[in-house]
């Protein structure tokens, strides 16, 4: 039973690294594709590697980068997005999101957020979600330190020392450990969307034939708050909310 475990683990391990070798090839090759002004052939390298479930942060980008170029800017907006998702710290990233935006129908002005949302907000888009997560480790090991000394050290300046110093590192840790989880939860859960069709009607209710109340364009971005029957519950910067079909938008 242990030798078949054993194979099992060996041909697994062996799967794992040629599927990476194998990404490794396509995105050099999808980037040689996009340097040469080969977009299409460089996005399809791309979606190859993300077939094999290889999401990342430069797989999205430079596969935003490709849809920009190719002028497809919902396209672009959504990949932007989605590397935002896994890096919301990362500026080449924000910096082509507000770009690829730009070129887009739709300019909503978004509701305007308490000083106190945008700063957790700000603070947790400080760094990636992994970071945040070694973030949390490095908190632990120093609030460990801090109560040895305050439990162990002779002299009470030092004692001192480690009361409060582990009062910061526990509060860091807590930040760290919040931070990450809800970086996590954002990167799988599809509550966002971008419109994909040309020109939208949202609707009062989840039929064709309830009241018109807006226009969206292609490439603005959507909140998913629930799904019915085809069609999804959306709001949009300002707050207004109504419903779209779901086959008009790509859920990120």
């Amino acid at each position: 039973m242990k030798r078949y475990t054993l194979l099992i683990y060996l041909l697994a391990t062996m799967g794992w690294a040629f599927a990476q070798d194998a990404t490794e090839t396509w995105f050099e090759q999808a980037n040689t594709a996009y340097n040469s002004g080969n977009y299409d052939t460089a996005v399809v390298m791309f979606e190859r590697i993300l077939a094999t479930d290889m999401e990342s942060v430069p797989v999205y980008y430079n596969m935003g980068n490709a849809y920009y170029k190719m002028h497809n800017y919902p396209m672009a907006i959504y990949c932007y997005e989605k590397a935002l998702k896994l890096d919301p710290s990362d500026d080449d990233v924000q910096t082509n999101l507000a770009i690829a935006n730009r070129a887009i129908v739709d300019k909503i002005e978004p509701v305007p957020q308490p000083f106190y949302v945008r700063g957790w907000h700000n603070a947790r888009a400080w760094l990636s979600g992994d970071q945040w997560a070694w973030c949390s480790v490095a908190a632990f090991a120093l609030l460990l330190f801090a109560l040895f000394l305050f439990l162990r050290a002779r002299r009470m300046a030092w004692r001192k020392f480690g009361f409060f110093m582990g009062i910061i590192f526990a509060i860091v840790l807590a930040l760290s450990v919040l931070f990450a989880a809800q970086l996590k939860r954002a990167a799988t859960t599809q509550d966002h969307a971008i419109i994909m069709a040309p020109t939208v009607t949202v609707k009062s209710s989840p039929s064709q034939q309830s009241v018109d109340l807006f226009v969206l364009h292609e490439g603005s971005k959507v909140d998913v708050l629930e799904g019915s029957n085809g069609w999804n519950k959306v709001r949009i910067a300002n707050g207004s909310i109504g419903w779209l079909e779901a086959d008009k938008m790509r859920p990120f």
